[in-house]
C-alpha cells in the first residue's frame, strides 16, 4: 500500500506538468531535424521559440518519430536533456536533504530523477493531438541571469493551458530548472513527496524506489535503455 501511495504521488506531480514538459521533447526534435544548431546569444524566449518553431515540418517529414520510443529516447538523451539543468532541479527537489547526502547519493539520485523525467517525456509525447505552444514576451524586471517565460498551450479540443518555464543562464546557455502548469510546480510537487519518503525511510530507500519505478516503466519498452551520467 505504501509503495502504491508513493507511485500515485509522483505520478500526480508529473501528470500536472506533463503537457508543458512534452513540449521540450517536441521542440528538441524539431531542433535536431530542422535546425542543426540554434543561433548563439539567444534570449530565453527565443531559445524556447526556436525549439518549437518547426513542429509542422517535422511531423510532416517524419510523423512516425513521435511513436518510436527507441528513437525518441536517443534523441532525448542527446538533445532534450542538455537543455535541462537536472542537477539544480535535483538540489531544489531534495532541499536540505541534498546538503546531507553524500556525493554518491547525490549522483545516484540525479541519475534516477533524470530517468524519471525522461520517461515522462516519452509517455507524454505519444498523446500529441495538435497542441500549439505560444511563448509570451518577458514581463517585468527579471533577475540577472534568470528568467521566467510564460506560455499558453492551445489545445484543439480543450481550454488553454498556462505554463511557465524557469531558466537561468549557465555556461553561455539558458537552462530550464523548473516547469509549472496552472501554478503547479514540478520541483515543489516532488519536493513534498520525496522529502516525506526520506523522512520515513531515508534517502537510500528513495533512490532504490525510484530505480525500481524506472525499471518497471521501461520493462515493456522495445527501446534500448541508456542512463546518462549526471552532468
Amino acid at each position: 500500500m505504501k509503495n502504491n501511495k508513493f507511485d500515485m504521488e509522483w505520478r500526480s506531480g508529473l501528470f500536472h506538468t506533463g503537457t508543458a514538459l512534452r513540449w521540450l521533447l517536441y521542440g528538441c526534435l524539431m531542433l535536431l531535424i530542422s535546425r542543426p544548431a540554434m543561433a548563439e546569444q539567444q534570449g530565453p524566449v527565443e531559445m524556447l521559440q526556436s525549439m518549437t518553431a518547426a513542429l509542422e515540418d517535422v511531423v510532416k517529414n517524419d510523423p512516425d518519430i513521435i511513436y518510436d520510443e527507441k528513437r525518441l529516447r536517443v534523441v532525448a538523451h542527446e538533445v532534450v536533456m542538455p537543455h535541462i539543468d537536472i542537477r539544480t532541479m535535483s538540489r531544489w527537489v531534495l532541499g536540505k536533504n541534498w546538503r546531507k547526502a553524500t556525493p554518491e547519493q547525490r549522483e545516484a539520485f540525479v541519475v534516477e530523477f533524470r530517468e524519471l523525467l525522461l520517461g515522462t517525456y516519452l509517455r507524454q509525447v505519444k498523446t500529441y493531438e495538435g497542441e500549439i505552444a505560444r511563448f509570451l514576451p518577458l514581463r517585468g524586471q527579471q533577475r540577472e541571469g534568470q528568467a521566467v517565460v510564460n506560455a499558453e498551450i492551445v489545445q484543439p479540443n480543450g481550454p488553454i493551458v498556462h505554463a511557465s518555464f524557469r531558466l537561468h543562464h549557465l555556461q553561455a546557455e539558458w537552462m530550464i530548472f523548473d516547469v509549472s502548469v496552472e501554478g503547479i510546480s514540478l520541483v515543489a510537487t516532488h519536493r513534498s513527496s520525496f522529502n516525506t519518503e526520506i523522512r520515513n525511510s531515508g534517502i537510500d530507500k528513495l533512490i532504490t524506489r525510484l530505480r525500481e519505478l524506472n525499471e518497471r516503466n521501461i520493462e515493456d519498452s522495445s527501446g534500448v535503455v541508456v542512463k546518462a551520467k549526471a552532468g
